[in-house]
């Protein structure tokens, strides 16, 4: 089967707390369609990223590469023009073959554990 079929869908992908059950904010909901990524939660924040195929033919993971953009909730105190963007990057390595899998991604420069769960297919 293609990875790029098997990758496409909804997912599920919840932060692992180790000592806790995960908060609904803790949650998010993405869809795959091809190589893009496109999700958010329910604080708001919106995910977007690329599936990207790892050079090495003896793996089957893909390498997922991309952005968090951290809403405002109100008008900053002082003058942020200088900072480029409120976008933090994504970084680490999935099994698009996988229905279920437990990996670390780097989210900037903090490792965190999240567990991705397959919910179905996108609509045609």
């Amino acid at each position: 089967m293609n990875q790029r079929i098997c990758s496409e869908g909804l997912f599920e992908v919840v932060r692992v707390h180790s000592t806790r059950i995960a908060p609904a904010t803790s949650r998010l909901i993405l869809a795959c369609r091809g190589d893009r990524l496109l999700g958010a939660d329910q604080t708001g924040r919106v995910y977007m990223g690329r599936l990207l195929p790892q050079r090495l033919p003896t793996t089957r993971k893909l390498v997922l590469q991309g952005t968090y953009d951290i809403p405002l909730r109100c008008r900053p105190l002082r003058d942020i023009r200088n900072r480029a963007s409120f976008r933090l990057p994504i970084s680490g390595e999935i099994d698009p073959l996988a229905r279920f899998q437990h990996t670390s991604v780097w989210v900037g420069s903090r490792r965190i554990d999240i567990e991705i769960s397959y919910l179905g297919p996108l609509p045609a």
